[in-house]
């Protein structure tokens, strides 16, 4: 297999993994970024609107509009970080978690499916080596496409 082979295969590996998720997205009746926010939100780790644009390489501004909404609709609160000026932590309430829960309910159902049957036998390595990966072409990209 040569690169472009193999390039290509993994663009389709990736867009049909992204594609399998946007399923969830339209049968939840939910945007696709609002569905990602929301999955990012229920992990119960802190998390700041600059934090998730870096980890899951939303623009700010897509964020920024995500979490408005979310407030609006009463799903979310936002608490002063000691020390810093701007920048804010982000929480589901209790009315955005059980929102959350329902609209991801199906995905960690599926997730929790494959997981017991894809990683039993194959252990975690697949994982490891995504990560190695991603990042290596990350840097790669960023030497070859320097940002301004």
């Amino acid at each position: 297999m040569d690169r472009k082979e193999f390039f290509a295969r993994l663009a389709v590996a990736v867009y049909k993994i992204d594609g399998a998720y946007d399923v969830f997205a339209r049968s939840g009746k939910v945007k696709a970024n609002m569905m990602w926010l929301l999955y990012a939100l229920n992990d119960g780790r802190r998390h700041t609107q600059c934090g998730i644009s870096e980890e899951w390489l939303f623009p700010r501004t897509t964020v920024n509009t995500l979490v408005k909404e979310c407030k609006a609709r009463g799903f979310i609160e936002l608490k002063k970080i000691a020390g810093e000026r701007r920048e804010m932590e982000i929480a589901l309430t209790e009315e955005g978690k059980r929102y959350a829960d329902k609209v991801l309910s199906p995905v960690y159902e599926a997730e929790d499916a494959l997981f017991a049957e894809y990683f039993r036998e194959r252990g975690f390595g697949f994982l490891e080596e995504l990560e190695r990966f991603g990042e290596a072409l990350e840097n790669s990209f960023s030497v070859a496409c320097p940002q301004e």
